[in-house]
């Protein structure tokens, strides 16, 4: 009779092992396929009046910028381009991502694509999309008899 001794955390490590190769994969293939390398971050909120889409967009030019409204499906894409690349012997370093983006949201039925507004700050581009007429909440006066 031979005695092995059971190693708890083997099955744990090889799922480990799995899902970093899974990343790699993935990373990879995006950025030979030319796909998204990076993603930029996005805040989303509504308030009485519309929708508002602040999407961190930091080194991208203006120009490079594009934002359509579809179907009810709001598409933004842009491209960051990489300028700055620091070289030495034998030695290459990028740490930031660079290349093609595309985010995309769906609209709800209260958002009204005739009325949008996109600003470009320091970074940021904030893009407010109003809420049809009737979508609005409307303000009841209570009577005191």
């Amino acid at each position: 009779m031979y005695l092995t001794q059971w190693n708890p955390f083997e099955k744990l490590t090889s799922l480990q092992d799995e899902v970093d190769r899974l990343f790699r994969y993935k990373q990879s293939s995006a950025q030979e396929s030319g796909v998204a390398a990076w993603c930029p971050a996005v805040d989303i909120h509504e308030d009485t009046e519309a929708f508002h889409f602040d999407v961190e967009v930091p080194g991208v030019d203006k120009n490079g910028l594009d934002i359509k409204i579809e179907d009810r499906v709001l598409k933004i894409t842009g491209e960051r381009k990489n300028v700055s690349e620091e070289k030495r012997k034998n030695y290459h370093r990028i740490e930031r991502d660079y290349g093609c983006f595309s985010r995309a949201f769906t609209l709800p039925e209260t958002a009204d694509p005739e009325h949008v507004n996109a600003q470009f700050t320091n970074g940021i581009l904030k893009v407010k999309i109003a809420k049809k007429e009737q979508a609005k909440p409307k303000q009841i006066e209570i009577q005191v008899s």
